[in-house]
């Protein structure tokens, strides 16, 4: 028999997150035909911020590759992805307020993350060719906006 993960050992080592960001990720296409096309895989997921304590995770560098190593992961492991590897230079990045306005960024740079950590917004990443007010409209950015962003 398997024996249990201890429970109380697990939340022992756990660390609450400064900042949790909450994203969504839409695989890019060569080609837009509708505002997601039927080949592209897209997932939502978060990623926590640590700004104090003993591990720190709130520069750009550090946020870059926790990016790229969970998308990279991702698209191993999922079969609705069809890319084997992430090249965020392929992507532009969106951050929507509350209200749904959008603040786009063609690279993630400094400007980008300064941006994001001020305003601790929900995070969109797509193709380069990706039309986010198409995307705005779309059921899926709706459940994605109204059942899991930082809304206040």
């Amino acid at each position: 028999m398997r024996e249990e993960p201890d429970r109380d050992k697990i939340l022992e080592n756990y660390i609450e997150a400064d900042v949790t960001i909450e994203y969504i990720f839409i695989e890019r296409a060569e080609e837009k035909l509708k505002p997601i096309n039927d080949d592209q895989g897209y997932q939502m997921g978060f990623f926590n911020v640590f700004i104090t304590g003993g591990f720190r995770n709130d520069n750009l560098l550090a946020f870059k590759t926790q990016l790229i190593e969970e998308l990279n992961y991702s698209l191993k492991t999922y079969d609705h992805f069809k890319s084997e590897a992430i090249d965020l230079n392929q992507y532009k990045f969106g951050l929507i307020d509350n209200e749904r306005n959008i603040s786009e960024f063609t690279d993630m740079k400094e400007v980008f993350f300064k941006a994001l950590m001020n305003s601790l917004r929900n995070l969109l990443i797509v193709g380069t060719n990706f039309d986010l007010e198409k995307f705005m409209n779309h059921d899926i950015f709706y459940r994605w906006f109204d059942n899991y962003t930082n809304k206040s």
